[in-house]
């Protein structure tokens, strides 16, 4: 395909988005989100991006917009650890409690990154005391010495339970491991080399104006709080601390799409983190009130399977990641195509339109890039 042919095609390809930028206005106009955008690629290429509604009360959601990507960011701290494991600096196998000696008892000696980072580690979602303690500003360290002390839900590796302690555990190692802070090592090995410029983790001072602000409840021991106010934003959680344009997140799922043009992990780094490593026999579901099925799952990614909370026309060799403030990152190899949806409304003020939405965009830009022909 010559230069010229390669720009008509993807000319009509950003065309086709319109849809999509549709829909998304229409979640603003029916009042169901106070902001949103989009970013989409194709082929490895940007081709379109759209923003809508308020960032802030009074402030339109514009390109320089900061989001809070909530569980996304599990997958930067995948990016971190697995970059370490590149490095001879860890093993996915190793359990670890050969770097955290406080990993012990009721079966935790067997736990490994693996097991952290595919979520079979046995650790808990939640629970209302865990919930209420972090919603009262608990610093993160003694959130994870609490996690624990409670009783695993099941042996590591023989079932699937999401929980965000997996991913403050791997934190934690991984920090230990490289003795350096956990938010260093993920500036140095994943945003740096990356060029995320405008990704952020935690969320500094000086871009606080542009920090799209999370409805729903507000003020101290709430879940707006945990996007809003200081605790929240200066915690660097590894499970859910990271902030970034939406372009800057459609930058980061390229470095895992067949066309990316830049890479920070070896192929045999970005095939961890895309296919299942669970072994396909963790019978689970991605949240407690979802009904129990095998869960596929890579070294940060979910990997596509029947759950329906990613989008109804990705191929089955597709990944990504959703969070709670209504946004989701999806990388269809098959197609070529990253789709990047942000949203500044928490998931307890929205579901289950919250992840209605989600799909809904996803299967609008799926539909649109692989219906023939593009020319």
């Amino acid at each position: 395909m010559t230069e010229s042919e390669r720009d008509v095609t993807t000319n009509n390809a950003t065309s086709r988005l319109q849809q999509t930028y549709d829909l998304i206005d229409s979640f603003i106009e029916r009042g169901e989100l106070d902001g949103a955008a989009v970013a989409v690629a194709w082929r490895g290429e940007p081709i379109g991006e759209h923003h809508a509604g308020n960032a802030r009360p009074g402030v339109a959601a514009t390109s320089t917009t900061v989001w809070p990507l909530a569980s996304i960011s599990k997958v930067y701290t995948a990016a971190a650890v697995v970059a370490l494991v590149e490095r001879g600096v860890l093993t996915l196998s190793m359990p670890v409690r050969m770097i955290l000696p406080e990993v012990t008892g009721d079966g935790r000696e067997t736990i490994t990154l693996r097991h952290l980072l595919t979520h079979t580690s046995g650790l808990i979602y939640e629970s209302p005391e865990m919930e209420q303690r972090l919603l009262t500003q608990t610093p993160l360290d003694e959130l994870v010495d609490e996690a624990l002390t409670y009783s695993l839900q099941f042996s590591p590796g023989s079932q699937h339970a999401y929980s965000d302690y997996n991913y403050a555990i791997a934190g934690r190692a991984a920090a230990v491991a490289a003795g350096r802070p956990f938010p260093e090592l993920v500036r140095e090995l994943v945003l740096d080399p990356a060029g995320l410029r405008d990704t952020w983790f935690p969320p500094s001072d000086e871009i606080f104006g542009r920090l799209a602000k999370v409805a729903g409840p507000l003020g101290e021991g709430t879940p707006g709080d945990m996007y809003n106010g200081d605790y929240g934003l200066s915690m660097a959680h590894p499970a859910f601390g990271v902030s970034a344009t939406v372009s800057d997140l459609l930058r980061f799922g390229l470095l895992f799409a067949p066309g990316g043009k830049t890479r920070v992990l070896s192929e045999a780094g970005v095939r961890v983190m895309t296919t299942d490593q669970t072994g396909g026999n963790t019978p689970g579901s991605l949240l407690p009130d979802l009904p129990a099925q095998h869960t596929p799952w890579g070294a940060g990614f979910s990997v596509k399977g029947n759950t329906g909370m990613s989008g109804d026309l990705l191929s089955t060799a597709s990944f990504g990641h959703g969070g709670a403030t209504g946004c989701t990152l999806q990388i269809d190899p098959v197609d070529d195509i990253v789709i990047a949806y942000v949203s500044n409304k928490h998931a307890r003020t929205g579901r289950p339109p919250f992840t209605r939405r989600q799909v809904s965009v996803v299967n609008t830009v799926m539909a649109a890039l692989t219906r023939s022909p593009l020319r």
